[in-house]
């Protein structure tokens, strides 16, 4: 079976407890533009994790980021990155968060992610 880059970027951050870290991509087999893509979205989120947590965290309210499953918080954080790079329509990018979500956790997390991600793209400035 053949994962996308979305697959690999979210092994190489659950992976992590502290996202003061850098995270790096985990061994894969990605073909090239997709290894463009995976390595776009680490440094992404890498350059602007304080940007992504704050946006996080001002997005599920009731939620704080510590209380948020491991599988639903760094599908959300990089679903966020993806969203603030802009390189993919937001329905898309949501969708294929949701679906991580659902196969790494349960169907209410991935309800959760698609409910997080959704308010986070119609409700932010710096997403156009």
């Amino acid at each position: 079976m053949r994962y996308d880059y979305r697959h690999y970027t979210f092994n190489s951050i659950f992976r992590l407890d502290d996202y003061s870290k850098s995270i790096t991509l985990v061994e894969n087999s990605l073909e090239p533009n997709q290894l463009i893509r995976a390595n776009q979205l680490i440094q992404h989120t890498n350059d602007n994790i304080d940007e992504i947590l704050y946006m996080l965290s001002e997005s599920s309210e009731n939620w704080a980021i510590s209380r948020i499953g491991k599988s639903e918080r760094s599908a959300l954080i990089l679903g966020i990155s993806e969203l603030l790079l802009g390189l993919t329509p937001f329905k898309v990018i949501i969708s294929e968060w949701t679906k991580i979500v659902d196969k790494h956790s349960s169907s209410d997390g991935a309800k959760f992610v698609n409910a997080i991600l959704d308010n986070v793209s119609k409700n932010n400035e710096f997403i156009k």
